[in-house]
């Protein structure tokens, strides 16, 4: 199984939509057996529901995130991900700070797999804003979740075929 763990701040915006699209794909592909996605936050208060912002314009998009529930971000789950994907580059950095032994999994979603150099590899916190907000952040989340995709799937059924050879007859 390949491991995406999705970190920002509080666990209740950013990451709740980037977690429920990439949980759409993963669906949609039917690839449940290869890859999970989940999301925590580094300074997340366990048990947070989402904002009512984020549940709002995800369901605009036919997306269900109300019972998520935030988590603070963990040993054991920077350990068990295969990839790290961080919304902030402030995420990164307290990460790396925390985990530098896990540095070669660790990126912002902007930077992974990127053939070009951003002017910011953060996508902005709409937390406390007008819902105009969290749909800038969501197209931007969207538009990166769709750009990775292909990498990721690649990546998660590479480690597929790796743990299970077999069953490549």
């Amino acid at each position: 199984m390949y491991r995406v763990l999705l970190v920002c701040t509080g666990n209740i915006c950013r990451t709740p939509m980037a977690e429920a699209l990439l949980r759409q794909l993963i669906d949609r592909e039917r690839l449940e057996n290869v890859m999970s996605v989940e999301s925590a936050g580094t300074w997340a208060m366990e048990g947070n529901p989402v904002s009512e912002n984020t549940r709002r314009v995800c369901l605009e998009h036919g997306l269900e995130v109300s019972a998520h529930r935030a988590r603070p971000i963990d040993h054991a789950m920077v350990k068990k991900a295969d990839i790290i994907l961080c919304l902030a580059e402030q995420h990164k950095l307290d990460l790396l700070t925390i985990y530098p032994h896990f540095r070669n999994k660790i990126f912002t979603l902007r930077e992974f797999a990127a053939k070009e150099n951003h002017r910011s590899l953060s996508i902005d916190d709409p937390y406390g804003r007008n819902l105009q907000a969290y749909r800038k952040t969501f197209g931007e989340i969207l538009r990166e979740i769709e750009r990775i995709w292909t990498e990721l799937k690649r990546r998660a059924l590479k480690k597929a075929q790796y743990v299970n050879p077999s069953s490549n007859q």
